[in-house]
Protein backbone atom coordinates (compact mmCIF):
# COMPACT_ATOMS: atom_id res chain seq x y z
CA UNK A 1 0.00 0.00 0.00
CA UNK A 2 2.85 2.38 0.75
CA UNK A 3 4.39 1.63 -2.62
CA UNK A 4 1.05 2.16 -4.38
CA UNK A 5 0.26 5.37 -2.48
CA UNK A 6 3.73 6.78 -3.25
CA UNK A 7 3.19 5.96 -6.92
CA UNK A 8 -0.20 7.71 -6.93
CA UNK A 9 1.08 10.79 -5.12
CA UNK A 10 4.06 11.14 -7.46
CA UNK A 11 2.20 10.41 -10.70
CA UNK A 12 1.83 13.30 -13.15
CA UNK A 13 0.09 11.76 -16.18
CA UNK A 14 -3.43 10.51 -16.85
CA UNK A 15 -4.82 7.64 -14.79
CA UNK A 16 -7.40 5.17 -16.07
CA UNK A 17 -9.89 3.90 -13.49
CA UNK A 18 -11.34 0.50 -14.45
CA UNK A 19 -14.15 -0.67 -12.17
CA UNK A 20 -17.05 -3.12 -11.98
CA UNK A 21 -20.70 -2.16 -12.60
CA UNK A 22 -22.23 -3.37 -9.32
CA UNK A 23 -22.54 -1.30 -6.13
CA UNK A 24 -19.15 -2.42 -4.82
CA UNK A 25 -17.44 -1.50 -8.07
CA UNK A 26 -19.25 1.83 -8.41
CA UNK A 27 -18.33 2.80 -4.85
CA UNK A 28 -14.74 1.75 -5.56
CA UNK A 29 -14.68 3.94 -8.66
CA UNK A 30 -16.17 6.91 -6.78
CA UNK A 31 -13.74 6.62 -3.86
CA UNK A 32 -10.73 6.46 -6.18
CA UNK A 33 -12.01 9.27 -8.40
CA UNK A 34 -12.57 11.51 -5.39
CA UNK A 35 -9.04 10.81 -4.13
CA UNK A 36 -7.51 11.59 -7.53
CA UNK A 37 -9.55 14.79 -7.75
CA UNK A 38 -8.01 15.87 -4.46
CA UNK A 39 -4.55 14.98 -5.73
CA UNK A 40 -5.20 16.98 -8.89
CA UNK A 41 -4.60 13.89 -11.04
CA UNK A 42 -6.51 13.80 -14.34
CA UNK A 43 -8.27 10.50 -14.85
CA UNK A 44 -10.73 8.66 -17.04
CA UNK A 45 -13.56 6.38 -15.88
CA UNK A 46 -14.06 3.04 -17.62
CA UNK A 47 -16.65 0.61 -16.30
CA UNK A 48 -16.25 -3.00 -17.45
CA UNK A 49 -18.38 -6.03 -16.66
CA UNK A 50 -15.70 -8.70 -17.01
CA UNK A 51 -11.98 -9.09 -17.59
CA UNK A 52 -10.91 -11.15 -20.60
CA UNK A 53 -7.87 -11.09 -22.92
CA UNK A 54 -9.83 -9.09 -25.49
CA UNK A 55 -11.03 -6.53 -22.93
CA UNK A 56 -7.57 -6.13 -21.36
CA UNK A 57 -6.06 -5.57 -24.80
CA UNK A 58 -8.67 -2.92 -25.57
CA UNK A 59 -8.07 -1.13 -22.25
CA UNK A 60 -4.29 -1.07 -22.62
CA UNK A 61 -4.52 0.11 -26.21
CA UNK A 62 -4.88 3.53 -24.55
CA UNK A 63 -1.09 3.43 -24.19
CA UNK A 64 1.36 4.44 -21.50
CA UNK A 65 -0.96 5.26 -18.60
CA UNK A 66 -1.45 4.39 -14.94
CA UNK A 67 -4.21 1.76 -14.88
CA UNK A 68 -6.15 1.23 -11.65
CA UNK A 69 -8.29 -1.91 -11.58
CA UNK A 70 -10.87 -1.57 -8.80
CA UNK A 71 -13.11 -4.42 -7.55
CA UNK A 72 -12.06 -6.26 -10.68
CA UNK A 73 -8.86 -7.65 -12.15
CA UNK A 74 -7.45 -10.00 -9.50
CA UNK A 75 -8.89 -13.13 -11.06
CA UNK A 76 -7.06 -12.39 -14.30
CA UNK A 77 -4.04 -10.53 -12.92
CA UNK A 78 -2.01 -12.83 -15.17
CA UNK A 79 -3.57 -11.22 -18.25
CA UNK A 80 -2.79 -7.74 -16.97
CA UNK A 81 0.82 -8.72 -16.23
CA UNK A 82 1.17 -10.20 -19.73
CA UNK A 83 -0.13 -6.95 -21.25
CA UNK A 84 2.32 -4.92 -19.17
CA UNK A 85 5.09 -7.13 -20.54
CA UNK A 86 4.34 -5.53 -23.90
CA UNK A 87 5.19 -2.13 -22.43
CA UNK A 88 1.79 -0.48 -21.96
CA UNK A 89 1.95 1.43 -18.71
CA UNK A 90 1.77 0.63 -15.00
CA UNK A 91 -1.09 -1.05 -13.17
CA UNK A 92 -2.46 -1.24 -9.64
CA UNK A 93 -5.06 -3.90 -8.92
CA UNK A 94 -7.17 -3.24 -5.82
CA UNK A 95 -9.64 -6.11 -5.50
CA UNK A 96 -11.07 -8.81 -3.23
CA UNK A 97 -11.96 -11.59 -5.69
CA UNK A 98 -9.97 -14.83 -5.74
CA UNK A 99 -6.58 -13.77 -7.16
CA UNK A 100 -4.51 -15.34 -9.90
CA UNK A 101 -0.76 -15.43 -9.42
CA UNK A 102 1.00 -12.70 -11.37
CA UNK A 103 4.19 -10.70 -11.06
CA UNK A 104 5.58 -7.80 -13.06
CA UNK A 105 7.77 -4.88 -12.07
CA UNK A 106 5.04 -2.47 -13.23
CA UNK A 107 2.22 -4.26 -11.41
CA UNK A 108 1.14 -3.72 -7.80
CA UNK A 109 -1.42 -6.32 -6.78
CA UNK A 110 -3.34 -5.20 -3.67
CA UNK A 111 -5.71 -8.00 -2.73
CA UNK A 112 -6.25 -8.82 0.97
CA UNK A 113 -6.67 -12.48 -0.05
CA UNK A 114 -2.92 -12.48 -0.71
CA UNK A 115 -2.33 -11.51 2.92
CA UNK A 116 -4.57 -13.99 4.72
CA UNK A 117 -7.91 -12.16 4.65
CA UNK A 118 -11.13 -13.47 3.12
CA UNK A 119 -12.64 -11.58 0.21
CA UNK A 120 -15.84 -13.52 0.85
CA UNK A 121 -16.41 -12.30 4.40
CA UNK A 122 -13.86 -9.72 5.59
CA UNK A 123 -13.29 -7.17 2.86
CA UNK A 124 -15.13 -5.73 -0.12
CA UNK A 125 -13.57 -4.19 -3.22
CA UNK A 126 -14.66 -0.73 -2.08
CA UNK A 127 -13.09 -1.24 1.35
CA UNK A 128 -9.83 -2.36 -0.29
CA UNK A 129 -9.96 0.77 -2.47
CA UNK A 130 -10.76 3.00 0.49
CA UNK A 131 -7.86 1.63 2.55
CA UNK A 132 -5.49 2.49 -0.28
CA UNK A 133 -6.95 5.85 -1.21
CA UNK A 134 -7.10 7.19 2.34
CA UNK A 135 -3.30 6.91 2.25
CA UNK A 136 -3.11 9.46 -0.58
CA UNK A 137 -5.84 11.97 0.40
CA UNK A 138 -8.15 12.93 3.25
CA UNK A 139 -11.15 10.71 2.54
CA UNK A 140 -13.01 10.53 5.82
CA UNK A 141 -16.10 11.79 4.01
CA UNK A 142 -15.92 8.82 1.60
CA UNK A 143 -15.85 5.97 4.13
CA UNK A 144 -19.64 5.62 3.91
CA UNK A 145 -19.26 4.50 0.29
CA UNK A 146 -17.14 1.54 1.40
CA UNK A 147 -19.95 0.62 3.83
CA UNK A 148 -22.50 0.66 1.00
CA UNK A 149 -20.18 -1.31 -1.27
CA UNK A 150 -19.70 -3.93 1.46
CA UNK A 151 -23.41 -4.77 1.53
CA UNK A 152 -22.76 -7.67 -0.87
CA UNK A 153 -20.90 -9.48 1.94
CA UNK A 154 -23.34 -11.28 4.27
CA UNK A 155 -23.50 -10.68 8.01
CA UNK A 156 -22.21 -7.87 10.17
CA UNK A 157 -19.26 -5.90 8.83
CA UNK A 158 -16.04 -7.16 10.39
CA UNK A 159 -12.28 -7.30 10.01
CA UNK A 160 -11.07 -4.87 7.31
CA UNK A 161 -14.63 -3.82 6.49
CA UNK A 162 -14.93 -2.67 10.10
CA UNK A 163 -12.16 -0.11 9.56
CA UNK A 164 -14.18 1.70 6.91
CA UNK A 165 -17.31 1.41 9.06
CA UNK A 166 -15.56 2.93 12.08
CA UNK A 167 -14.28 5.81 9.93
CA UNK A 168 -17.79 6.43 8.56
CA UNK A 169 -19.27 6.45 12.06
CA UNK A 170 -16.60 8.89 13.29
CA UNK A 171 -17.32 11.13 10.30
CA UNK A 172 -20.97 11.23 11.34
CA UNK A 173 -22.18 9.63 8.11
CA UNK A 174 -23.33 6.22 9.36
CA UNK A 175 -25.43 4.99 12.29
CA UNK A 176 -25.04 1.40 13.51
CA UNK A 177 -28.37 0.00 14.73
CA UNK A 178 -29.00 -3.33 16.43
CA UNK A 179 -31.86 -5.45 15.06
CA UNK A 180 -31.86 -8.53 17.26
CA UNK A 181 -28.41 -10.04 17.04
CA UNK A 182 -27.62 -8.41 13.69
CA UNK A 183 -26.43 -4.93 12.85
CA UNK A 184 -28.04 -2.49 10.44
CA UNK A 185 -26.13 0.39 8.90
CA UNK A 186 -27.99 3.56 7.99
CA UNK A 187 -26.45 6.26 5.81
CA UNK A 188 -27.61 9.23 7.85
CA UNK A 189 -27.59 12.03 5.28
CA UNK A 190 -29.52 9.85 2.79
CA UNK A 191 -31.80 8.33 5.43
CA UNK A 192 -31.53 4.84 3.95
CA UNK A 193 -29.92 1.51 4.93
CA UNK A 194 -26.70 0.41 3.26
CA UNK A 195 -28.23 -2.66 1.60
CA UNK A 196 -31.08 -0.70 -0.03
CA UNK A 197 -28.60 1.80 -1.46
CA UNK A 198 -26.45 -1.09 -2.68
CA UNK A 199 -29.37 -2.60 -4.61
CA UNK A 200 -30.26 0.79 -6.09
CA UNK A 201 -26.69 1.43 -7.25
CA UNK A 202 -26.41 -2.02 -8.83
CA UNK A 203 -29.57 -1.31 -10.83
CA UNK A 204 -28.15 1.99 -12.07
CA UNK A 205 -24.76 0.49 -12.93
CA UNK A 206 -25.80 -2.84 -14.43
CA UNK A 207 -29.28 -2.30 -15.86
CA UNK A 208 -28.22 1.18 -17.02
CA UNK A 209 -24.80 0.03 -18.21
CA UNK A 210 -25.44 1.07 -21.83
CA UNK A 211 -27.19 4.32 -20.83
CA UNK A 212 -24.23 5.93 -19.02
CA UNK A 213 -25.47 4.59 -15.68
CA UNK A 214 -22.04 3.81 -14.17
CA UNK A 215 -20.63 7.30 -14.79
CA UNK A 216 -23.78 8.98 -13.48
CA UNK A 217 -23.68 6.77 -10.37
CA UNK A 218 -20.00 7.57 -9.68
CA UNK A 219 -20.49 11.32 -10.09
CA UNK A 220 -23.58 11.22 -7.82
CA UNK A 221 -21.72 9.26 -5.15
CA UNK A 222 -18.91 11.83 -5.20
CA UNK A 223 -21.57 14.47 -4.60
CA UNK A 224 -23.03 12.39 -1.74
CA UNK A 225 -26.32 11.78 -3.55
CA UNK A 226 -28.15 8.97 -5.34
CA UNK A 227 -30.01 9.80 -8.59
CA UNK A 228 -33.41 8.57 -7.39
CA UNK A 229 -35.35 9.22 -10.62
CA UNK A 230 -32.76 7.34 -12.63
CA UNK A 231 -32.73 4.54 -10.08
CA UNK A 232 -36.52 4.14 -10.19
CA UNK A 233 -36.50 3.89 -13.98
CA UNK A 234 -33.81 1.23 -14.05
CA UNK A 235 -35.32 -0.69 -11.13
CA UNK A 236 -38.66 -0.79 -12.95
CA UNK A 237 -36.93 -1.97 -16.13
CA UNK A 238 -35.16 -4.66 -14.11
CA UNK A 239 -38.47 -5.74 -12.56
CA UNK A 240 -40.12 -6.12 -15.99
CA UNK A 241 -37.24 -7.98 -17.62
CA UNK A 242 -36.82 -10.28 -14.62
CA UNK A 243 -40.55 -11.05 -14.65
CA UNK A 244 -40.21 -12.04 -18.31
CA UNK A 245 -37.20 -14.21 -17.49
CA UNK A 246 -38.93 -16.01 -14.61
CA UNK A 247 -42.00 -16.61 -16.81
CA UNK A 248 -39.78 -18.09 -19.53
CA UNK A 249 -37.99 -20.32 -17.04
CA UNK A 250 -41.30 -21.43 -15.56
CA UNK A 251 -42.38 -22.62 -19.02
CA UNK A 252 -39.12 -24.18 -20.11
CA UNK A 253 -37.57 -25.29 -16.84
CA UNK A 254 -33.87 -25.78 -16.26
CA UNK A 255 -31.61 -28.12 -18.18
CA UNK A 256 -29.69 -30.50 -15.96
CA UNK A 257 -26.48 -32.49 -15.89
CA UNK A 258 -25.01 -34.67 -13.17
CA UNK A 259 -23.64 -31.78 -11.10
CA UNK A 260 -25.02 -28.71 -12.84
CA UNK A 261 -28.29 -27.10 -13.89
CA UNK A 262 -28.51 -24.24 -16.35
CA UNK A 263 -30.56 -21.91 -18.53
CA UNK A 264 -29.91 -19.54 -21.43
CA UNK A 265 -31.60 -16.14 -21.80
CA UNK A 266 -30.35 -15.55 -25.33
CA UNK A 267 -31.14 -11.92 -26.19
CA UNK A 268 -33.86 -11.44 -23.55
CA UNK A 269 -31.63 -9.06 -21.58
CA UNK A 270 -30.31 -7.21 -24.64
CA UNK A 271 -29.66 -3.58 -23.73
CA UNK A 272 -28.96 -4.45 -20.09
CA UNK A 273 -25.53 -4.93 -18.59
CA UNK A 274 -24.57 -8.59 -18.29
CA UNK A 275 -24.39 -8.30 -14.49
CA UNK A 276 -28.17 -8.76 -14.75
CA UNK A 277 -27.82 -12.48 -15.45
CA UNK A 278 -25.75 -12.85 -12.28
CA UNK A 279 -28.40 -11.08 -10.22
CA UNK A 280 -31.12 -13.26 -11.77
CA UNK A 281 -29.11 -16.43 -11.11
CA UNK A 282 -28.62 -15.42 -7.48
CA UNK A 283 -32.37 -14.87 -7.08
CA UNK A 284 -33.14 -18.14 -8.85
CA UNK A 285 -30.82 -20.08 -6.51
CA UNK A 286 -33.33 -19.52 -3.67
CA UNK A 287 -36.36 -20.86 -5.57
CA UNK A 288 -37.97 -24.21 -4.82
CA UNK A 289 -37.74 -25.58 -8.37
CA UNK A 290 -33.93 -25.42 -8.24
CA UNK A 291 -31.93 -28.50 -7.26
CA UNK A 292 -30.29 -27.51 -3.98
CA UNK A 293 -27.22 -29.69 -4.58
CA UNK A 294 -26.31 -28.69 -8.14
CA UNK A 295 -24.35 -25.70 -9.40
CA UNK A 296 -26.64 -23.17 -11.11
CA UNK A 297 -25.42 -21.56 -14.34
CA UNK A 298 -27.09 -18.77 -16.29
CA UNK A 299 -26.10 -17.69 -19.80
CA UNK A 300 -26.90 -14.56 -21.82
CA UNK A 301 -25.55 -13.18 -25.06
CA UNK A 302 -22.85 -10.58 -24.37
CA UNK A 303 -22.78 -7.21 -26.14
CA UNK A 304 -19.17 -6.72 -27.36
CA UNK A 305 -19.41 -2.91 -27.11
CA UNK A 306 -17.66 -1.47 -24.03
CA UNK A 307 -19.17 1.99 -23.43
CA UNK A 308 -16.60 4.76 -23.72
CA UNK A 309 -13.90 2.35 -24.83
CA UNK A 310 -14.76 0.45 -28.00
CA UNK A 311 -15.70 -2.96 -29.32
CA UNK A 312 -13.95 -6.21 -28.49
CA UNK A 313 -13.27 -8.83 -31.11
CA UNK A 314 -15.33 -12.00 -31.37
CA UNK A 315 -18.79 -13.17 -30.30
CA UNK A 316 -19.26 -13.95 -26.61
CA UNK A 317 -21.68 -15.30 -24.02
CA UNK A 318 -21.69 -14.31 -20.35
CA UNK A 319 -21.88 -17.22 -17.89
CA UNK A 320 -22.80 -16.63 -14.23
CA UNK A 321 -22.55 -19.42 -11.67
CA UNK A 322 -24.08 -19.59 -8.20
CA UNK A 323 -24.49 -22.22 -5.46
CA UNK A 324 -27.81 -22.84 -3.68
CA UNK A 325 -27.35 -22.66 0.10
CA UNK A 326 -26.97 -26.41 0.85
CA UNK A 327 -24.34 -26.70 -1.89
CA UNK A 328 -22.60 -23.53 -0.65
CA UNK A 329 -22.39 -25.12 2.80
CA UNK A 330 -20.66 -28.17 1.30
CA UNK A 331 -18.25 -25.94 -0.62
CA UNK A 332 -17.36 -24.16 2.61
CA UNK A 333 -16.70 -27.51 4.28
CA UNK A 334 -14.48 -28.68 1.42
CA UNK A 335 -16.92 -31.36 0.28
CA UNK A 336 -17.45 -29.74 -3.13
CA UNK A 337 -15.10 -27.58 -5.22
CA UNK A 338 -15.19 -23.78 -5.22
CA UNK A 339 -17.17 -22.21 -8.04
CA UNK A 340 -14.29 -19.93 -9.01
CA UNK A 341 -11.87 -22.85 -9.42
CA UNK A 342 -14.32 -24.71 -11.65
CA UNK A 343 -15.30 -21.65 -13.69
CA UNK A 344 -11.72 -20.55 -14.36
CA UNK A 345 -10.63 -24.00 -15.57
CA UNK A 346 -13.80 -24.82 -17.55
CA UNK A 347 -13.70 -21.47 -19.35
CA UNK A 348 -9.99 -21.81 -20.07
CA UNK A 349 -10.51 -25.21 -21.70
CA UNK A 350 -12.94 -23.81 -24.28
CA UNK A 351 -11.15 -20.55 -25.02
CA UNK A 352 -12.90 -18.32 -22.48
CA UNK A 353 -11.99 -16.51 -19.28
CA UNK A 354 -13.57 -16.46 -15.79
CA UNK A 355 -13.00 -15.34 -12.21
CA UNK A 356 -14.91 -14.85 -8.97
CA UNK A 357 -15.35 -16.26 -5.48
CA UNK A 358 -15.88 -19.69 -3.95
CA UNK A 359 -19.68 -19.27 -4.03
CA UNK A 360 -20.16 -17.05 -7.09
CA UNK A 361 -18.24 -16.55 -10.33
CA UNK A 362 -18.73 -15.50 -13.91
CA UNK A 363 -16.92 -15.46 -17.20
CA UNK A 364 -17.01 -14.86 -20.93
CA UNK A 365 -16.99 -17.85 -23.25
CA UNK A 366 -17.08 -18.02 -27.05
CA UNK A 367 -20.65 -18.01 -28.39
CA UNK A 368 -21.71 -21.52 -29.37
CA UNK A 369 -19.48 -23.18 -26.76
CA UNK A 370 -22.06 -23.21 -23.95
CA UNK A 371 -22.57 -26.97 -24.04
CA UNK A 372 -18.82 -27.46 -24.05
CA UNK A 373 -18.57 -25.28 -20.96
CA UNK A 374 -21.24 -27.38 -19.23
CA UNK A 375 -19.44 -30.62 -20.12
CA UNK A 376 -16.14 -29.32 -18.83
CA UNK A 377 -17.71 -27.97 -15.64
CA UNK A 378 -19.56 -31.24 -14.96
CA UNK A 379 -16.36 -33.20 -15.68
CA UNK A 380 -14.29 -31.08 -13.31
CA UNK A 381 -16.73 -31.73 -10.47
CA UNK A 382 -16.58 -35.45 -11.26
CA UNK A 383 -12.78 -35.31 -11.11
CA UNK A 384 -12.97 -33.60 -7.73
CA UNK A 385 -15.32 -36.27 -6.39
CA UNK A 386 -12.84 -38.89 -7.54
CA UNK A 387 -10.09 -37.17 -5.59
CA UNK A 388 -8.54 -35.06 -8.35
CA UNK A 389 -8.89 -31.34 -7.67
CA UNK A 390 -9.39 -28.97 -10.66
Amino acid sequence: MRKASDLLKGFSGEAILIFHDDADGLCSGAIASLALDRLGTPHRLICVEKISPEIVDLIHSLGDRLYLYLDIGSGRADLIAQRLEKGSGTAIICDHHDPAEAEHENLIHLNPELYGFSGESEVSGSTATYLLMREVADLRDAAWMAVVGSAEIPGDLRSLNRIALDDAVKAGDVDVLKTGKAEKYVIKFLGKPWNKLSSTLTAIGSIGYYEDGPRKAVESLKGRTIPEDLARRFEELRRRRFAQAFAMLSRRGLKTGKWVQWYHLGDLFRGLGSKAVGTLTSMLSYRRNVDRMKYLIGFMNFDPEIPGLGRIKGSWVKASIRAPKPLAKLIGEGGMPAISDLAVEAAKRIGGSADGHAYAASGLIPAGREEGFIREYDGLVEEFKRGRKP
